[in-house]
């Protein structure tokens, strides 16, 4: 009798988030996970194999493949008659932050930070989403690709690190003297408020930028956490991978006394919910 390969022999799970920029990929084999990543090409069965022969190989050991994000419901039921199981993206993404994380309360918020951002809650045992906006990691890269030239993410993140939101912004202290209730007065009252940028650096306006989209995202976010009493935020997504986006959402939230917590695997969270 042949001995079977082992790795032959374990099956292979599939998980699969068709974003707008990038398609992720998550493989499960046993409690083994490999995540991988894809520039999107759409959800189409041609893509699909293009995933399936560069992360598995051999077709025989998968057994199921899980699919959400972009125009998922364009692919079939099945592939090479495997089931392909279709997620609600929102079900994905308080699914995944839940394998991602693990979390214990019964009620908490995810926010998933893509191209756009997004918000669910888990609360006890319904899932729904909460609200979200159409800025996010899409929007730093097309003002930064529009305003100073530059749209890799390093080149961006590198220079907002550098950047002085000061220059393109009008603080609280420029327009009121001081600060407001809880907010210091360095809060920005006015995004791009500055009626002169002769002195702004690309370092400035990468900042100011990044700050526009994250203090947008952090009202929505705080403003649907107070209304369904939510205390604790969950982050997903690879925009809060640039530096300062993290710093506003941490000292955001510290703000409005909610817990948040981030995660280095975060971007592949969603694919993590179709398996």
């Amino acid at each position: 009798m042949a001995v079977q390969n082992s790795d032959m022999a374990k099956s292979t799970k599939l998980g699969i988030d068709f974003g707008i920029t990038n398609t992720d990929v998550v493989i499960s084999k046993d409690s083994e996970l490999v995540f991988k990543s894809f520039v999107s090409k759409g959800a189409t069965i041609n893509f699909l194999k293009e995933i399936i022969d560069s992360c598995i190989g051999e077709v025989t050991t998968l057994t199921k493949i899980g699919v959400t994000g972009g125009k998922h419901l364009d692919l079939p039921s099945s592939y090479e008659q495997i089931k392909i199981d279709h997620f609600n993206e929102i079900d994905a993404i308080v699914k995944g932050a839940n394998n991602l994380y693990k979390p214990k309360e019964s009620s908490f918020m995810v926010i998933s930070l893509g191209s756009g951002s997004a918000c669910a809650i888990k609360k006890n045992d319904e899932i729904f989403h909460a609200g979200g906006t159409g800025l996010g990691g899409g929007t730093i890269k097309g003002l930064c690709s529009l305003i100073i030239r530059e749209s890799s993410h390093e080149i961006i993140n590198s220079l907002a690190s550098k950047g002085e939101k000061e220059k393109v912004d009008l603080l609280l202290k420029d327009v009121v003297s001081g600060p407001i209730g809880n907010l210091p007065e360095t809060a920005s009252a006015v995004n791009f408020g500055k009626s002169d940028f002769s002195d702004c650096a690309k370092e400035d306006l990468a900042a100011g930028i990044i700050n526009m989209v994250g203090q947008t995202i952090l009202k929505t976010a705080i403003t649907s956490a107070y209304f369904h009493e939510i205390k604790k935020v969950y982050v997903i997504g690879r925009t809060q991978k640039y530096n300062l986006m993290k710093k506003i959402l941490e000292d955001g939230f510290k703000l409005a006394e909610i817990e948040v917590a981030f995660n280095e695997k975060s971007e592949y969270a969603i694919c993590m919910g179709t398996i």
